[in-house]
């Protein structure tokens, strides 16, 4: 076949595939919801058969036998639907769907994917469905489900149950059993929806939600954990199609460990590590409302006026010591005469990355400067 021909096939197949990951996840993230929709069953099995088929058309190897399985587990789904879901399931299947979308990923990358990568993400995929086999077969025959973590080697870890009382531990159980879930089912709505302002305005909403289910239970690990969600969700360069796997996932796996008293194993990944904004841009939001060096720093590391801002605050006095004053020092006049120059917190409104008037206010900036030296 033509190299040029394939490649476009393969795009196809890739673009194609990352849409069946989103109802791949969508679906394990509600697996008892799933079971009671005959329809939602189908559409995952028929997600996991598409991927399959494709990888065989194309010769992927791994990615043809990862799909495969899950395809065989969601038919087991389908032939038991009244089979009571528990949390080792539902793990075990998002750790399978984790090695799929890595694989996929790597595919769609740059260098694409390479023999030495797909051994290394396989390497105990093996032990891994036959886990989920074991495991879904013994929920079918009704035996007694196993109360372990999946992850016996991390079972030494501190539970976050020390130092709790009987009933802020059910209440903490409560929330992150039921109000999460609901809380991801609206995330992946809102990513399914068009890109614009509101939808991310909506999904950062809901991170605020997120951070204050763990702030009230003291969970610091969740609550940084959602703080970089935040930021990710608001970055206009990661598109939706980006981020509602590595978003979704992140949130679900996080509280995961909250039930399994593990939070300490609570860690950005390095998926969305790569799609956080730059860090300036992170400690302006983080700031803000109290520091207003962090407003102005935004603008001064994005532009050329780094030594202009400075000489321009140590002149007017708005800088102390080489430091900027904090907001609480600001003296606010409401007999100002005109012309009087704007307090900081008034400029800080001109310090938006997609403001359309920022650049002509750096102009002004670069002018005032060269006057205020003939001063």
């Amino acid at each position: 076949m033509d190299p040029a021909k394939q490649n476009q096939i393969m795009g196809y197949f890739i673009e194609e595939a990352m849409e069946h990951l989103t109802t791949l996840e969508h679906g394990m993230l509600n697996l008892e919801l799933m079971l009671s929709d005959n329809e939602m069953v189908n559409e995952v099995f028929r997600a996991a058969h598409s991927i399959k088929g494709g990888a065989a058309m194309l010769g992927i190897t791994s990615v043809q036998n990862i799909s495969h399985q899950l395809e065989d587990h969601f038919k087991t789904l389908k032939d038991n639907s009244n089979i009571q879901v528990d949390q080792k399931l539902q793990t075990l299947f998002l750790r399978c769907f984790d090695k799929l979308q890595e694989l996929l990923e790597l595919l769609r990358s740059p260098f694409g994917l390479t023999k030495d990568d797909a051994d290394e993400i396989m390497a105990d995929s093996d032990s891994l469905f036959t886990d989920l086999k074991v495991h879904l077969h013994n929920l079918v025959s009704g035996k007694p489900k196993e109360v372990a973590p999946v992850s016996s080697s991390k079972s030494t870890i501190e539970p976050i149950t020390v130092g709790r009382t009987s009933g802020e531990e059910r209440a903490m159980t409560l929330v992150f059993q039921s109000d999460i879930p609901v809380m991801l089912r609206d995330m992946l709505q809102l990513f399914k929806e068009p890109d614009r302002p509101t939808s991310r305005q909506n999904l950062q909403s809901i991170c605020d939600r997120l951070y204050q289910a763990g702030d009230q239970f003291d969970l610091k690990q969740w609550c940084e954990t959602i703080e970089v969600v935040k930021s990710v969700v608001g970055n206009p360069n990661n598109s939706f199609r980006m981020l509602a796997p590595i978003v979704i996932r992140e949130v679900k796996l996080a509280q995961e460990l909250v039930l399994a008293h593990r939070t300490q194993e609570i860690v950005v990944s390095s998926p969305l590590k790569e799609m956080m904004p730059p860090q300036e841009l992170i400690t302006m939001f983080q700031q803000e409302d109290d520091d207003i060096s962090s407003v102005f720093g935004a603008v001064v590391e994005e532009n050329r006026a780094t030594e202009q801002w400075r000489e321009f605050g140590d002149r007017i006095g708005w800088r102390s010591n080489g430091s900027w004053i904090r907001t609480a020092s600001v003296k606010y006049s409401d007999t100002a005469p005109s012309g009087h120059m704007p307090a900081p917190l008034w400029l800080a409104a001109w310090d938006k990355s997609k403001d359309s008037n920022a650049d002509e206010f750096r102009e002004q900036l670069e002018a005032f400067m060269l006057k205020l030296k003939d001063c």
